[in-house]
């Protein structure tokens, strides 16, 4: 057999429940028109008993004064009294007029009809035919205790009615009690009947799907019917077993692909480290080609000639070039402790303004070449990477100065706003800035690149005898944000 949905459940106990409910409205609705048959069968019969005493009346009128007029109205009280009683007996369904389906009422009404059509009416048609005075009025004298006999039996019936009617009420009283009865149990079952096949597997439902909506795919739904709620439970669980097993496959390959992610984050650090080295090595080697290169190189001619003028027993000239070879060797290593130096520098901290002020008290030292700082505004907070370049292209423009510039003096001014901007300028001999500043002098070019690799832009003018300035322009916005992308 086939299992009964939702629906069809619905519709059967809100049918169940209207029949019921029909049924006993329908009871109270019968006692009402009985209750109000009975009303009608005690009001003709009090009409009777009334009748009955007025047809004696008129019949006393009509021995006394007789007129055909009297006469008539007394056959029209006749044909109306056996019309009530006929009522009374068959009933009348348009009124409505109904005695008790009662064996006693029906035994009494049955008394009254035998009594009417044996002894009243014909009492009375006796009294009306007769002729003489005399025996109209013996006859008159035996009828009325008759009729008095008859109105007692007419209210029987009243009294019997009416004690039916009694009855009626109150089964209509209880009727009326136990549909207000029915009406509240019947809301009460109604009201429990759809809160378990409907508001609670919806409600667990709906707690289903919050739970799994925080993540509880271990979440199950008790199947408590074959209805469609029934299968909808089936197929929450269905779903979440699914889900719990996609979940799990999805854990497994995050784990999986974090375990790769992390060996590629490894490799990825390792070539990071090993083009960090390349590019220091890059650098190294460039300044090196630049500076050590050409010392020996000159070194290396200085020799030659050395040998020369020994050969020729140039003893003037050979001392003079030996002294060039010294100042060379001195110059080839004071590059080399510089370019030390210069690679081995570590930033401990952010600070640019600290920074500066060492790297210049230590040229200062080693130079004997004057120096001045100035700082403008507040020094920004830059990455370590930014200050190290900074300082590296500082130290490659003092290791100019100090090479090349034959200078006195040095200021760095140092101005700090949405941008930082930094100055070096020298009172040296300057060069032509337009054709040895080109990118084939090795030094200024890596001072380029170490500046495009922070986002800042070199400037370099000079002129002869008019001293070199180095400027450089770094946007500390951006900077910033940079700085602040790379700690994320």
């Amino acid at each position: 057999m086939k299992p009964l949905n939702i629906r069809h459940k619905i519709t059967g106990i809100l049918i169940l429940y209207f029949l019921v409910a029909l049924i006993a409205i329908g009871s109270t609705l019968f006692v009402s028109w009985k209750l109000e048959g009975g009303a009608a069968a005690i009001n003709d019969a009090g009409s009777e008993r009334m009748r009955s005493y007025y047809i004696a009346f008129l019949l006393a009128q009509q021995i006394q004064k007789p007129t055909s007029k009297l006469q008539q109205t007394i056959q029209d009280e006749i044909m109306q009294f056996e019309k009530v009683l006929a009522d009374l007996e068959r009933g009348d369904s348009h009124r409505p007029l109904s005695l008790p389906k009662n064996d006693d009422v029906r035994a009494q009404m049955n008394l009254l009809q035998h009594a009417w059509v044996t002894d009243l009416k014909p009492r009375t048609s006796q009294i009306l035919n007769t002729t003489q005075l005399v025996e109209q009025e013996l006859l008159l004298e035996e009828y009325r205790p008759i009729v008095e006999k008859y109105v007692l039996a007419v209210n029987d019936l009243v009294l019997m009615v009416e004690d039916s009617n009694a009855r009626a009420t109150t089964l209509l009283r209880s009727l009326q009690i136990g549909l207000v009865s029915l009406a509240f149990i019947g809301t009460v079952l109604l009201v429990h009947l759809f809160s378990m096949m409907v508001v609670r597997p919806v409600t667990r439902l709906r707690e289903g799907l919050q739970r799994m909506g925080k993540g509880d795919f271990d979440v199950r739904l008790p199947v408590a019917s074959q209805d469609e709620l029934g299968e909808l439970a089936a197929g929450f669980n269905r779903m979440a077993s699914d889900l719990q097993d996609i979940y799990t496959t999805l854990e497994q390959r995050v784990e999986e692909k974090t375990k790769s992610v992390e060996v590629k984050n490894k490799e990825l650090a390792a070539l990071d480290k090993e083009m960090a080295v390349f590019e220091e090595r890059n650098l190294l080697a460039q300044e090196l080609h630049d500076s050590i290169a050409q010392s020996l190189a000159y070194l290396n001619i200085q020799v030659q000639l050395l040998h020369e003028d020994l050969q020729k027993s140039n003893t003037v000239t050979a001392l003079q070039g030996l002294e060039q070879i010294r100042e060379g060797v001195q110059e080839s290593y004071d590059d080399v402790r510089e370019l030390l130096v210069h690679f081995r520098t570590r930033i401990g901290n952010a600070n640019i303004e600290t920074a500066m002020r060492s790297a210049l008290d230590k040229f200062e030292g080693q130079t004997s070449i004057r120096t001045s700082f100035e700082c403008s505004g507040t020094a920004p907070e830059l990455s370590p990477e930014h200050v190290l370049q900074i300082m590296h292209i500082v130290h490659e423009s003092l290791s100019n100065v100090r090479k090349h510039a034959k200078a006195n003096q040095v200021k760095v001014n140092l101005l700090c706003d949405e941008t930082c901007a930094l100055s070096i300028q020298d009172n040296g001999i300057g060069f032509n800035a337009a054709r040895d500043a080109s990118d084939t002098h090795v030094g200024l070019h890596i001072m380029r690149e170490r500046a495009h690799k922070i986002g800042a832009v070199l400037y370099i003018t000079s002129a002869h005898g008019k001293g070199t300035r180095v400027f450089l322009e770094l946007n500390t916005l951006n900077s910033n944000q940079n700085n602040t992308e790379n700690m994320q």
